[in-house]
């Protein structure tokens, strides 16, 4: 059993194509004329092999994110249906779409490097937690050009149907327990290794196993912050600038929480 890519090309043919395949190697008439040719051509599509696919998948389940989201589809919740609907009425203009946003490889990637507790890492947690009271600040009052965040999820949470807040609240309750669990056994192993070399007494067990929690989340928070937001909108601004050079007139659809760093960077560097 092999993990990586298949060995075989696979071609996949929509109904029509494949009837009207079939019924000419059924037919004794055409049997012999038909023929097929098979070209892979090159191409920049992130393809992941079943280990990758293995990886991605149970780092999803680790984190909460993928609890999170499948019990928001449990309760048939459309999340980023935004972003359909704009393609579906891009396609019906005939208008070309382009993604701008990272694969899921450069999604984990990012993330990976980004929760390595290297020096670099945690000089940045430290820089970004010097930097929170004015970015806080920006968020509750934010300048004139950049969209208000804040307002919008107000706004947001408020049409929101009873239904979606019964699947945001459970799937937040379900995905919060799986990562403290983690986090709890991870101060657990280090708490027990402090313990056996006689550096950490035993009773203060429960103390130095909540410290170890809150220094693991004072580094990780900024970390995935930088990993999933801040280093996704200058990957966005790139994929802008890149497809859209020879377009007069673009729409760009993101989530509102990626716009003013987007804007940010279009202002500073233009497009």
């Amino acid at each position: 059993c092999s993990c990586g890519f298949p060995s075989i090309p696979l071609m996949l043919l929509t109904h029509d194509e494949g009837e009207k395949l079939r019924q000419l190697c059924q037919s004794n008439t055409s049997a012999s004329l038909v023929h097929a040719e098979l070209e892979v051509l090159p191409d920049h599509y992130p393809r992941r092999t079943l280990r990758l696919r293995l990886c991605q998948a149970s780092a999803l389940l680790l984190s909460g994110i993928g609890i999170l989201y499948g019990i928001i589809q449990c309760f048939n919740v459309e999340v980023g249906a935004e972003f359909l609907a704009a393609e579906m009425a891009a396609r019906a203009r005939g208008i070309r779409c382009a993604c701008i946003d990272v694969d899921m490889n450069q999604f984990w990637s990012r993330l990976a490097w980004a929760v390595l507790p290297h020096p670099c890492n945690l000089m940045r947690s430290l820089l970004s937690w010097l930097a929170f009271p004015r970015v806080c600040f920006q968020f509750l009052f934010p300048p004139r050009g950049n969209v208000d965040v804040l307002g919008s999820m107000l706004l947001h949470a408020i049409s929101f149907p009873f239904l979606t807040w019964v699947a945001f609240i459970v799937a937040g309750f379900c995905a919060s327990f799986v990562t403290n669990h983690l986090l709890k056994l991870f101060g657990f192993g280090v708490e027990q290794a402090g313990e056996s070399t006689g550096v950490v007494a035993k009773e203060d067990r429960q103390a130095v196993q909540e410290w170890i929690m809150v220094a693991v989340e004072l580094y990780l928070l900024p970390q995935i912050y930088d990993a999933v937001a801040a280093s996704r909108d200058e990957a966005m601004y790139k994929g802008i600038v890149e497809k859209s050079h020879n377009s007069k007139r673009s729409v760009v659809v993101v989530g509102a929480g990626h716009a003013n760093g987007i804007l940010q960077r279009a202002r500073n560097r233009g497009l």
